[in-house]
């Protein structure tokens, strides 16, 4: 395979029309880097290309791109269609977030060196290829919807196939991040967060810094909204659940840290609808599953994507009933992956542990849950009109005192926001222990 072409002095962030071949985001030399990716040295020869943007509120923290690319393959002019993304408008409050921890150079890093020292061990595969990174600039990627893959809606709560499938796709990423471990332990005495720890460490919810802490306050305004308008709750329902939500959410840095007592792997920490996609056939049965974006990444125990995945993109019913089966199919998934390297899965992920550290993490889902929820379950037309257009209205809703009013009007004009939200919080009523754990 060759390797992944990453442009490092690159830092041109201004976007030209994209209707034009030359842009400051790329130019035919690259583009022929991505064919030779692609098809392999002397195999194609460019024809011609150009960037086509794409609809600014499919994602919070980039703009993203279709490149269109036509080619002589192997004599035969072929048309290909990438998918690309760069970092978000210079004055928006989502570029600043990204400068300060910078995360889109973590995600190049991800995808030029942790994927490759972890590779992708057997099918099914998992992540889709990357073929260029500019630092600063941009990320080309195999655009895997022309083979029948997307998204699912993030206000349809997935059922049970959709579940499995995730954690089964989710498990490889794991088990792959524990192998890579255990080789470096073998072969040095390190692991992989010795060697990631920068890659690896929090980026939302930051103790100390003064935007996280913004934020948190922002996202807990948020939810007393919320409470506020549950008509089954009363007055000291109300009490109960914003002072466990206030407890719970001041201590979410430390619940979200590297675990003393359970295995740590590298988890993606963002694993939610508009970072999965499927693949299904014509009967409507999933064929395909992949994850995507990793600019969360974290060192951290599996349960806390097993669980985060749970909360981020099913309802109650799916996790009461499920919990403990779903739990099971991402063990045996975890277990196949490390198989294939010869490792017993319970020399290094007991069943039982696995379990407990599962039923631990749970609280911290819920509670992540509630407080991301309210910005990922956004509809279209606000997430436009935030996102995309006024910096300092968006400035309110992600860091100030405005929070309340949207998730209010948020949860009266769109009956899913607001089925998902109350749910969240009559789970917090109903089995939220009253104090996190002393950590």
């Amino acid at each position: 395979m060759a390797a992944i072409n990453v442009d490092k002095t690159c830092s041109v962030l201004s976007i030209s029309p994209q209707d034009r071949r030359e842009t400051s985001l790329l130019d035919d030399n690259d583009v022929n880097k991505i064919l030779e990716r692609k098809f392999g040295t002397g195999n194609s020869r460019l024809v011609d290309w150009k960037l086509e943007s794409l609809d600014p509120t499919k994602g919070f923290l980039g703009q993203y791109y279709h490149l269109h690319v036509t080619a002589r393959i192997d004599g035969q002019v072929q048309s290909l269609r990438f998918f690309a993304k760069s970092p978000p408008p210079r004055l928006s409050p989502q570029f600043e977030f990204l400068q300060r921890f910078d995360a889109f150079n973590k995600e190049i890093t991800v995808y030029t060196d942790l994927m490759q020292r972890m590779g992708a061990g057997g099918p099914p595969k998992w992540t889709v290829e990357c073929y260029l990174c500019k630092r600063n600039v941009i990320i080309v990627l195999e655009d895997v919807s022309v083979d029948g893959y997307a998204m699912l809606s993030k206000y349809v709560p997935y059922d049970e196939e959709h579940c499995v499938w995730s954690l089964r796709t989710l498990s490889r990423l794991h088990s792959r991040s524990l192998l890579l471990d255990e080789k470096l332990a073998r072969e040095s005495g390190r692991t992989v967060f010795d060697l990631y720890g920068q890659l690896l460490n929090e980026v939302l919810f930051v103790d100390g810094d003064d935007r996280s802490e913004r934020a948190l306050a922002s996202s807990i305004t948020g939810l007393y909204a919320i409470a506020d308008l549950i008509e089954e709750f009363d007055d000291k329902d109300k009490t109960i659940v914003k002072r466990r939500i206030a407890e719970w959410s001041h201590k979410i840095s430390r619940l979200l840290a590297p675990s003393r007592e359970h295995r740590n792997v590298t988890c993606h920490r963002d694993i939610w609808a508009n970072n999965i996609m499927f693949r299904h056939d014509m009967a409507g049965n999933i064929n395909g599953c992949y994850i995507i974006d990793f600019q969360f990444l974290r060192y951290c125990p599996p349960a806390i994507d097993f669980t985060f995945c749970l909360y981020l993109t099913t309802n109650r019913r799916t996790r009461d009933r499920n919990f403990e089966s779903f739990a099971r199919i991402y063990h045996d998934t975890f277990a196949r992956g490390l198989a294939e390297e010869g490792l017993d899965v319970e020399d290094y992920l007991p069943w039982t542990e696995f379990q407990k550290s599962c039923a631990e993490a749970r609280n911290t889902a819920l509670v992540y849950a509630a407080l991301n929820l309210q910005v990922m379950l956004l509809t279209h037309e606000v997430t436009a009109n935030y996102f995309c257009s006024s910096t300092e209205k968006l400035e309110q809703v992600l860091y100030g005192d405005e929070r309340g009013d949207l998730v209010s009007y948020q949860c009266e004009q769109e009956p899913a926001y607001k089925l998902r939200m109350f749910e969240i919080l009559h789970e917090i009523k109903d089995r939220l222990p009253e104090h996190p754990p002393n950590l």
